[in-house]
């Protein structure tokens, strides 16, 4: 925790960890670093396990305190148990994809399915030792009818949400992790797993703001997010989503009212139409929603809407999910920038080049300092401005005018 960060007088910390595992602790929320998530997972029906384990590290490796697995193929037990044991950091699912690709592997249709197997599921996911578990409980029949009548251009978003709404639909009864809710808080209580409510109305284009299903959704999670704390649950909820920088502060700050001030997860869009480009418009809307008091960020990349993400556009992404998450919080009330002060200090003895080490991401600032440099005896150096350096001209006013 940063030396000048408190938790806020009412929040929720999520301490984020398996017994399961030999692995500290993480506290999330207010008055807590950023919890960075970093997504993997096979949408496809082929078997990719040694590439998204491949993928898993390195993001760790960039720093990404969890990995979520958003598998709808494969063994997606194997994925979770692979993960678990070969990857350091929280490990994290949406439990109703593999409900659904059970479901689909099976060829059972859903209305066959009887609502226990959803909570078989669950259990099931959380005896292997996952660290968060995402469930869609606020999704309630009820709302189906509004989305039928809704003047959303994209009424919902969300795969989770979606496949409960299909679920609900073709049975004609209440959503099972609703109804089930109890149950499950005594799962998650058992294994010491986080629960994180899935938001199934979070915008899903910025032209689409605040409404009655989003109220009302976080009206529902508010209630949750209580019967969670009451069973002694670690619990966060996941929000937007798609929203101009305008309306971020206005989204977290209702979201946390309705919701008792629970760590609060982005997945952040600023814009959309960076189609290509995403992880950029996804790093502006991440440092608006840190400094207006957002928890958890997940990196977008540029894939984001043109399909799975290779390696190098997770790298992408995590290093500006980091950016955007440490220009949020140096925003934030006696914020410490220290770090900016070292890069700071750095420039003015040496020139504009700084300190690599002061960097986000150290590696990939020596290396883009090393392809700009020339054969001199000071290779290592911007070559912006060269004999023409701002800070070279202010130093040498000064030692002139001393």
């Amino acid at each position: 925790m940063p030396p000048n960060s408190f938790p806020r007088p009412g929040s929720l910390i999520a301490e984020i960890g398996s017994l399961r595992r030999n692995r500290p602790i993480i506290s999330c929320g207010d008055g807590c670093p950023t919890f960075l998530i970093g997504g993997i997972g096979s949408a496809q029906n082929e078997h990719l396990l040694k590439n998204e384990i491949e993928k898993a590290n390195r993001a760790v490796k960039l720093g990404v305190h969890g990995i979520v697995d958003n598998s709808f193929y494969g063994n997606i037990e194997e994925y979770h148990k692979a993960l678990i044991d070969n990857v350091d950091a929280a490990i994290c699912t949406v439990t109703v994809y593999e409900f659904a690709s059970r479901c689909r592997e099976s060829c059972v249709s859903m209305k066959d399915v009887d609502p226990r197997v959803a909570i078989d599921v669950l259990r099931s996911q959380a005896e292997r030792g996952l660290d968060i578990i995402t469930v869609h409980a606020s999704y309630l029949f009820r709302h189906l009818e509004r989305v039928r009548a809704s003047t959303r251009i994209i009424p919902t978003t969300s795969k989770g949400g979606g496949i409960v709404a299909d679920y609900m639909c073709q049975r004609k009864e209440e959503n099972p992790y609703y109804v089930n809710f109890d149950d499950i808080l005594c799962i998650f209580k058992q294994n010491h797993t986080t629960l994180a409510l899935g938001s199934t109305f979070r915008p899903a284009t910025v032209c689409d703001a605040f409404d009655e299903l989003l109220v009302n959704e976080l009206t529902v999670m508010g209630e949750l997010v209580e019967r969670a704390q009451s069973a002694g649950v670690a619990v966060m909820i996941e929000g937007i989503g798609h929203a101009t920088i305008g309306n971020i502060p206005i989204h977290i700050q209702l979201a946390k009212k309705l919701c008792h001030n629970a760590p609060y997860r982005m997945l952040p869009m600023a814009t959309d139409v960076a189609l290509g480009y995403d992880h950029i418009s996804a790093a502006i809307a991440a440092a608006v929603g840190v400094a207006a008091g957002a928890n958890l960020v997940t990196c977008v990349t540029r894939a984001e809407h043109v399909g799975l993400p290779s390696a190098a556009d997770i790298e992408e992404g995590i290093i500006a999910g980091k950016i955007a998450a440490h220009c949020g919080e140096i925003s934030l009330p006696g914020a410490s920038l220290q770090r900016d002060m070292a890069m700071s200090s750095a420039r003015w003895e040496r020139g504009c080049r700084g300190d690599w080490k002061q960097a986000v991401h150290p590696i990939g600032a020596l290396a883009a300092l090393k392809s700009h440099a020339g054969n001199g005896p000071e290779a290592i150096q911007c070559s912006m401005c060269g004999k023409y350096c701002g800070i070279a001209a202010a130093i040498s006013t000064i030692e002139k005018a001393a």
